[in-house]
């Protein structure tokens, strides 16, 4: 989350932020324009959605993790497709607008990034997609680090 941070900040700089880290787990964090790193929230990222369904039920099945045809499904598949895409679209807007108006009083870019972060970039959610962000970040820190060694 730092990493996003890091490289958030130098790209979009005198910015507010929020990042949705759509990965393993999927992560919200809140970065002020004076790199202020205020900190986030926390959710079980898609594929361990999916994964708790078809482990924890007795029928559900593992399913493709991608957009739906329909937002309600005519199958089990398709059902379990649109409730993982529509549940965290519909969770990344809210919570999203919830930390812009409470932290930047609605004034903060929304960047996505992450594995899963394409499949929602056509979906008008995002500001900016950047799916390598935290390995821009993590070349930023090492860089960063590296300065303050050789001082």
């Amino acid at each position: 989350r730092i990493a996003n941070s890091i490289a958030a900040s130098a790209l979009f700089p005198d910015r507010n932020l929020v990042i949705v880290d759509l990965g393993t787990a999927t992560t919200f964090c809140a970065v002020t324009r004076n790199r202020e790193y205020l900190g986030g929230l926390i959710m079980p990222g898609l594929r361990i959605s999916m994964e708790a369904l078809a482990s924890r039920t007795a029928k559900l099945p593992r399913v493709e993790i991608m957009k739906p045809a329909e937002l309600v499904g005519k199958s089990t598949v398709d059902s379990i497709q649109s409730g993982l895409y529509y549940s965290n679209l519909l969770a990344i807007k809210g919570i999203s607008a919830k930390i812009k108006e409470e932290y930047f009083s609605g004034d903060a870019l929304l960047i996505g990034t992450g594995g899963f972060s394409k499949l929602f970039e056509n979906a008008e959610v995002f500001d900016k997609v950047i799916p390598d962000l935290v390995l821009l970040g993590t070349t930023m820190a090492a860089r960063m680090n590296k300065e303050k060694v050789k001082k």
